[in-house]
This record gives C-alpha cells, sequence and structure tokens, in this order.
C-alpha cells in the first residue's frame, strides 16, 4: 500500500513538472563535439526523464540476470520443502488415524525432503509409525534420542512415560513423570503422577512445592490449590505429631487456615493444641 502511494506521489509529482514547463516555454542549447543541438525544454525534460528510465530497467534487468540461479535454486527449494510438510502432514493425519503403513511411508517420504534438524516433527512421525507396526522398542528408542534436543525433550519424555505405562513399569513411568515436572509442572500428567509418587513415599515438602508450582502456573485454580495443601499439610503434621511436635502443630494451623471445613485437619491442629497446653500445664506444676 505504502509503495503504491509512493508511486502515486512520483507520477503526480512528474506530472506537475511537465505542466509548469509547458506553461514556461523556453529552448536550451547544448554544443557537443563541434554541433549545436537547440532543443525546447519540454523535449530536454522528457529525454532526460527518458534516460533515468532507461538507466532503471537496464540495471533491474541485469540485477535479474545476476540473482536469477539464486532466485531458481530458491524456488526449487521452498518447492520442495512444501511437499515435504505436505506428506508430513499427511503422515501425521494416517498415524492419527492408525494408517501405520501410510504413515511410515510419508515418514520417508518427508524425511528425504525435509531435514529432521529443521522440522523435529519427523521424528515424532517417525516413533508414532513404529508404535503403529509394532515395533516398540524401535519407538523407545527414538524417544529416548529426543531426550538430547530442548525441543523435543518433553515430548520424548512422555513418550516414554506412556510406554512405560503400558509395560506396567511403575517406577519407570514416575521416573519420566518426574523429569517432565522439574522442567514443566503445568503438564498435567507430569505433575499427577509426581505428587502420586511423592504423597506415597511421605515427601510431603516435595508434594507442597509441586502444588505451589502447578499454582503458579495456572494448572489448577487457587482454591483447589489450597484445598490439596489442605490436605498435604495434614498428613504432614501427622506424620510429625511424635517425632516433631513443633512442626506438627505448624502445619495442622496452616492447613486448617487454608480449609477451615476440612475435619481432619481442625481435629489434628485442636489435638495440637490441646497437647501444647497439657505440657505447659505440666511444666508450670514441676516447678511449683
Amino acid at each position: 500500500m505504502i509503495r503504491i502511494l509512493i508511486f502515486l506521489a512520483v507520477v503526480f509529482a512528474l506530472g506537475l513538472g511537465f505542466a509548469w514547463l509547458a506553461d514556461r516555454p523556453g529552448e536550451m542549447l547544448v554544443t557537443f563535439n563541434g554541433y549545436q543541438y537547440q532543443v525546447t525544454l519540454m523535449v530536454a525534460a522528457v529525454a532526460i526523464v527518458a534516460v533515468v528510465a532507461a538507466v532503471m530497467i537496464a540495471w533491474w534487468l541485469i540485477k535479474s540476470l545476476w540473482n536469477s540461479p539464486y532466485t531458481i535454486s530458491r524456488y526449487f527449494r521452498v518447492r520442495r520443502r512444501d511437499r515435504g510438510y505436505q506428506a508430513l502432514s499427511t503422515g501425521m493425519i494416517a498415524a492419527g488415524a492408525g494408517d501405520g503403513a501410510l504413515a511410515r511411508k510419508k515418514t520417508k517420504e518427508a524425511a528425504k525432503l525435509i531435514s529432521s534438524d529443521q522440522e523435529p516433527l519427523i521424528n515424532l512421525l517417525d516413533a508414532q509409525a513404529s508404535l503403529l507396526e509394532g515395533d516398540h522398542e524401535g519407538a523407545r528408542e527414538k524417544f529416548e534420542r529426543m531426550l538430547d534436543d530442548p525441543e523435543m525433550r518433553l515430548l520424548g519424555l512422555r513418550g516414554l512415560y506412556l510406554e512405560a505405562e503400558r509395560l506396567g513399569d511403575r517406577n519407570a513411568a514416575r521416573h519420566y513423570a518426574g523429569r517432565a515436572a522439574a522442567v514443566a509442572p503445568q503438564l498435567a500428567w507430569a505433575a499427577e503422577s509426581t505428587l502420586e509418587e511423592l504423597t506415597e513415599r511421605g515427601d510431603w515438602d516435595g508434594a507442597l512445592k509441586l502444588v505451589e508450582a502447578q499454582k503458579s502456573t495456572r494448572q489448577i485454580e487457587r482454591d483447589a490449590a489450597n484445598r490439596r495443601r489442605a490436605v498435604l499439610l495434614t498428613a504432614k503434621a501427622q506424620a510429625l505429631v511424635d517425632s516433631d511436635p513443633n512442626a506438627a502443630r505448624t502445619a495442622a494451623l496452616e492447613a486448617n487456615k487454608l480449609a477451615p471445613d476440612f475435619a481432619p485437619a481442625a481435629v489434628i491442629a485442636a489435638n495440637m493444641l490441646f497437647r501444647q497446653n497439657d505440657v505447659r500445664k505440666g511444666s508450670k506444676i514441676l516447678e511449683t
């Protein structure tokens, strides 16, 4: 749009210039190589404009010829890339539909036209095709190679997690989920699996930290996060009743503050306060 406006402005300026010269007739005398040439101002102006236009057109032609090899190669490169992306798109659709043969065919076609370094989704299509063909070992190897690429790492961890779940290897599945949750706590599948593992082994501080990360990334709402924190703090208080009563009382009171309607938190908080009062009374009796 701006170029069109500039072109119109130039044409308008030239028109005004020629109109101005037409209203002011005159002559121009040029002496060159012993000869004298006499022309009107209008003819001289037209000749100058024609020479400038001819020079610009000649320059454009020379530049186009000079850049023609690059332009042609770029055209074929873009066309090749478009064919590669079309094959990749068709392959992804085939993988989603469960057509393993077509997915493998399009994987090979896309790999010939596009480099996997340029388009990491080729690696995903390759792994999906392996899964559809029943080559789970090959698929796992491809997911493991994705871990070396920061852009594909989470995708590789997801694939390894699902494969571990399929094999019933809960430890491996939780390992991959934990690695993913450490990098991206907003991933529900990773966070939930890791949270389950942390609570089973009694790592209440780690579980609380993960819930806080879920809250900060808005994976869960504030009320839901407070409820989860209250449950975890209550469990932490129960675990510390005998070993660390002060920490247990602090956790229980915080849990009761976050969720006043959560009965277990209120009960353990009250018990800890009663125990603290009993200890104080006992100390006073001993002092007297």
